[in-house]
This record gives C-alpha cells, structure tokens and sequence, in this order.
C-alpha cells in the first residue's frame, strides 16, 4: 500500500505540490504556445498558428480534460497518480502530433517543449526518485526514438539539454530528500522524547507509590516463611516475583529520575568481570557459556553501578535467547575516540519487522518481558554520550554493540 494513504500530513503535502504543478502547468502551456506559434512569427514576418497537419487546438483540448479527472482523484485521496498522468498525456500527444505533422515528409524535424523542460525541474518538489528518473528516461528516450525514426541530428540539442536540466534537478532532489529526512528524524526524536518523558512522569509516580508496600510485602512474607518450616513449596516462589516486580519497579525509577550518576574511570575489563561473576552461575545451569575479549587499558568515565546494570540487561537477553545454551561472546575494540563493546549470542535472532521496534517503550519480544529493560539500558548509554545498535540474523544469533567514550 502506498504510505500516502496511511498518512493524511503526506497527502497533504502532494495536494498542495499537485496544485502547485497543475497552476504552473497550465500558465506555461498557453503563454508560451501564444507567444511562439502566434507573437514570434507576426513579428519576424513568418507563418502565424499551429503546425498545419498536426491536432492543432485538440492538443490543449485533451490536456485541460484532464482537469476533472486530476480534482476526482485528489478527492479520492490519490493525488500521487496526477503527475504521472499528466507526464504520460502530454507525451503521448507530443508523439502523435509530430507523427502527423513529420511522418512521410522531407520537412525538417524541429520539435520540443519548454513543458518538458518544467516537468524535469519541478520532479524535485514532489521529493520522489520514482517520478523523477520517470520523468528524465522517458523524455531522453522520446528524443532518441524520434531522432531515429526520422533521421533527426537535430534532437541531439534536446538530448544534451535534458541531461544537464536533470543535473540540476538531481542535485534539488537530493537536498530536499536530505532535508526531509532531517526533519523526519527531529520529528521522531521529539516524539520519542516525549513519550519517554510523559512515562518518566508516570513511572516515578506508579514506583514510589509501589515501593513502601512492597518492601512490607516481601517483610511479612520472609517472616511468615521462617514461621512456616513445613511448607517450602510456594514461598519462595512468592519471594521470586516479589523480587522480579522489585526489578520492574528499579527500571520504572530509572527511567523517571534525570541523570543523577557519579561519573568517574572504571576499567572495562573490571565492570565486565563483575558482571559475569554475577550471572555465570545462572548461565551455568543453562549450559551457556560466556567468555569476553576486553582490553585491559580500556577505562570509561562512567556510573559503574550503571555501567554495570547496562551489561546485566544486555547479557540476560543474550541467555534468555539461547534456551537450549550456547555461548555470550563479549568484545571490545577501540574506533577514534569511542570504544565498541559487542554482546553476541547464538539465538535465534529477531526478525527484521521486530528489530525496527525495539527499545520503544513498553515493547519486548519476550513471552514474560516487559520492554523496559532494554529502554533503560538505551537511557544509560544515552546518558553517557554513546548509543546502541542492535545487529540480528535470523537462526544465527544477534549482536548488541554499544559505542561510548573512553578515557585516554
């Protein structure tokens, strides 16, 4: 489906370069035949009108009947089909008129349109590649078909012309598409923040409110646990989500409070040590294996109690896609004056249609996830003026490389 029928603010925008074009069309069309075909000749002496033999006046009937057809489909919400339709119209009639004027004579060839000239120039307003190599191949092999068929040098003039309009064109083309593309994503980074803002609000509010009584919660549980001996069965099952709601309510708090983090030189390698030594008897009991390739000399100005929650996230969605066990391989090499540290795992990846998606909020392509974790690992990152992307194949695994600044 084209994506301009899923979004009203870009059909919007082609209405308004729809019209633009249609109003340019038509004031270029008919002052400019005027001023050729009838002011030139009076006044250099020569033969006033139209060419004899060709469709005359049907030539501009059948280009304004395609008004109603171009309001009809701007009502139906097509507008993008305008412009294609007018380039197609205005050529076929170009052909057939200098067949019937030039097919079976010795008249020297001698055709071309300051239109034609227009529909390359304008190809750039409507920001599309599509319309634009449309518009320069047709009217390029317009020419060379003529030329040939009638033995024409004289088309070579136009052949030049329309190569170096194109240029400039080409040239528009790709800064307007720039600029859109700026703006897309200062758009997108807008909404984004304030997505995450509006639930930084709210998930400072929901935590505290949740934090007091579960702390009683878990109290009364632990107590009622060692007064309980005989039944060993569901405590701790209890105390484990107590724990696991305990989790969410850290990243809710994450997430809600500003940059507060102690930044000071931590060695990579010791972060990293750390973190395995946390979680490797839980890998053990998976059969994952987690090994890591870290220069020693690295050191980052950073939070470590961050630094250290960012490589827990990272490795636990490492272990938690390989649920029949494989290996976490952890990387790092220096670029510039950034270091890259990869996680890679040998899951089964994740599909490119899901990897777009994540570290939105609340998304996650875990059965039990929540989608939080990975949004407060990109905020730590983030606040540590790095970022992170995300690499992932499907049945080979997926890689999570993270760029942050190091100390020299």
């Amino acid at each position: 489906m084209d994506p301009l029928k899923k979004n009203s603010v870009l059909v919007y925008e082609e209405v308004k370069a729809v019209k633009f074009f249609l109003w340019t069309f038509y004031i270029i069309l008919v002052p400019y035949d005027l001023i050729y075909y009838y002011l030139v000749p009076y006044f250099n002496k020569e033969e006033i009108g139209l060419p004899l033999g060709g469709l005359g006046f049907l030539f501009h009937i059948f280009l304004f009947a395609l008004i109603p057809l171009a309001m009809y489909l701007v009502k139906r919400g097509q507008p993008e089909k305008i412009k294609y339709i007018y380039f197609l119209a205005f050529t076929l009639l170009d052909v057939v008129n200098n067949l019937m004027i030039y097919w079976g004579t010795k008249e020297q060839f001698g055709s071309g349109h300051v239109l034609e000239i227009y529909f390359i120039l304008f190809s750039p307003i409507f920001v599309s590649s599509r319309f634009f190599w449309t518009m320069t191949i047709g009217f390029f092999l317009k020419y060379l078909i003529t030329g040939l068929l009638f033995s024409a040098a004289e088309v070579l003039m136009p052949m030049g012309l329309i190569i170096f309009i194109a240029t400039i064109a080409f040239i528009l083309l790709n800064r307007f598409q720039s600029y859109v593309k700026a703006i897309t994503s200062i758009h997108e980074d807008m909404r984004q923040k304030e997505k995450l803002a509006v639930i930084g609000q709210m998930a400072t509010a929901i935590a505290h409110e949740i934090k007091n009584p579960l702390s009683s919660l878990k109290g009364f549980t632990q107590l009622q646990q060692e007064k309980d001996k005989g039944d060993e069965q569901y405590y701790p099952i209890m105390l484990n989500e107590i724990d696991r709601i305990n989790a969410i309510v850290n990243d809710l708090l994450i997430l809600g409070k500003p940059n507060t983090g102690i930044k000071t030189p931590k060695r990579l390698v010791d972060i990293i040590q750390y973190v395995i030594s946390v979680i490797d008897p839980h890998a053990q009991r998976k059969d994952i294996f987690i090994q890591y390739d870290v220069d020693d000399s690295t050191v980052l100005l950073c939070d470590e109690n961050q630094m250290k929650q960012v490589f827990i996230n990272l490795i636990k969605n490492a272990m938690e896609a390989m649920p029949n066990g494989g290996t976490v391989t952890i990387k790092s090499k220096i670029d510039r004056r950034h270091v890259l540290i990869s996680v890679k795992d040998e899951g089964c990846g994740i599909p490119p249609e899901k990897l777009a998606k994540l570290g939105e909020p609340f998304y996650t392509t875990k059965q039990n996830g929540n989608g939080l974790g990975l949004m407060v690992t990109k905020k730590i990152i983030e606040e540590h003026e790095g970022t992170l992307n995300i690499q992932s194949e499907l049945e080979k695994g997926t890689i999570v490389t993270m760029s942050v600044p190091f100390c020299e």
